[in-house]
């Protein structure tokens, strides 16, 4: 009789850890860069700073998420990474500038770390697998919107993520448990979260039946980059900074949210076809579409497409990371990402942004259409996911 409410609390705080762990993600990735944007020389410095953290982040998660990691080692590290986050950040809008954005960076990334290491385990302490975190994702990136407001008050900004930052980090340390994680357990390191959020192996670019669902997990990174850009454009066509942020958040997990069971049954054929379909309708939105609504359109599609594929994903074990690869070789490829999109920014300015996404539109399109076209490869054939969900679920995934 004990056994399920025990059951019940570890899922409370898998979905609260998880919740929490997604919101400093997504906190940072914002709220980092918007200080970026105004404390780096030039828009290739701010993209380089954000590509900064992103290997950072993954460098950090290679010892964080280790599973020899004693709990109590944990805590103190959440503790300490948070006060130095915090008291950059206040530095950061008070003389400090790019070094204090640094140190802020670091510790952020060293957080966010922690958190997934956390995430995991948790997760790895249960009987049970828990199911995807879709709701515990959608949660965090409402308490994100809300911590982030307007990216472009900076003081507040930074008062709002320094306090936002010790609050998650004693949520977390709440949260640890001292469960140790059973001995059969073997999870993929190579995403954040426990694979929550997956990491692209190189293995699945050989199917090119996948191409748009992969480009569709790329959307991400163009798009947090350039979402505190875009916030002031918006802002000089009178729509308030809340609302753009609020928009791109709710893209890319509402559709998630919405459909999650209808994702769970489709092919990988119909989730590729759709991903497509919503990258190129975003395509059309920033290309043809007047300011701002094409920037609104651009945001709303990719962030659909993002979310459908990274909830497609969830039902999808052999298409996360490789288990035990180390988070660093991801990191490594957003970080390259990021700096290419920033190197395009920096050279062409603004028409650099929509030129971006309109290309990625345009190659899924051209993806969806070769992928159609070509005989498939048996020697580099991926297995349909519709018969990995089924095998998922029926596993209790």
């Amino acid at each position: 009789m004990s056994a399920a409410p025990a059951h019940d609390r570890l899922a409370l705080r898998l979905m609260l850890a998880r919740a929490v762990a997604w919101a400093l993600l997504l906190t940072g990735w914002l709220g980092l860069g918007s200080l970026a944007w105004v404390l780096a020389p030039g828009p290739l410095g701010a993209f380089a700073l954000v590509a900064l953290w992103l290997l950072a982040l993954g460098l950090a998660a290679t010892v964080a998420t280790r599973d020899t990691l004693p709990a109590w080692t944990r805590r103190v590290a959440l503790s300490l990474c948070a006060a130095l986050a915090a008291a950059a950040l206040a530095w950061t809008t008070r003389g400090g500038g790019v070094p204090a954005l640094l140190v802020a960076l670091m510790a952020w990334a060293g957080l966010t770390a922690l958190a997934s290491g956390v995430v995991r385990s948790l997760r790895l302490a249960g009987t049970v697998r828990p199911g995807p975190p879709i709701a515990a994702a959608s949660l965090g990136a409402l308490c994100a919107g809300l911590v982030l407001g307007d990216l472009g008050d900076l003081p507040a900004l930074a008062l709002r993520s320094a306090a936002f930052v010790l609050a998650a980090a004693v949520a977390l340390i709440a949260l640890q448990g001292g469960e140790a994680a059973r001995a059969t357990a073997s999870r993929c390191r190579a995403g954040l979260f426990d694979c929550s959020l997956p990491a692209w192996p190189a293995g699945a670019w050989h199917d090119a039946r996948q191409w748009p669902t992969l480009l569709a997990g790329l959307a991400m990174l163009p798009m947090m980059a350039s979402l505190p850009l875009m916030v002031a454009w918006c802002r000089a066509e009178a729509i308030a900074p809340q609302s753009m942020v609020l928009l791109h958040l709710a893209a890319m997990f509402v559709p998630a949210l919405l459909l999650r069971s209808w994702i769970a049954r489709w092919s990988s054929r119909t989730l590729s076809a759709v991903c497509a379909a919503s990258l190129a309708t975003g395509a059309i939105a920033a290309i043809w579409l007047p300011g701002p609504w094409n920037l609104l359109g651009l945001a709303a599609a990719h962030g659909a497409a993002w979310s459908l594929a990274w909830a497609g994903q969830l039902w999808a074990p052999d298409r996360r990371g490789r288990q035990g690869t180390s988070p660093l070789r991801a990191a490594i490829g957003y970080a390259a990402l990021t700096l290419a999109f920033g190197a395009v920014v920096a050279s062409f300015g603004s028409a650099g942004v929509p030129a971006t996404q309109a290309a990625l539109g345009l190659a899924a399109a051209l993806a969806w259409l070769f992928g159609t076209l070509r005989p498939a490869s048996p020697a580099a054939a991926v297995p349909d996911l519709s018969d990995v969900r089924t095998e998922g679920r029926a596993s209790g995934r």
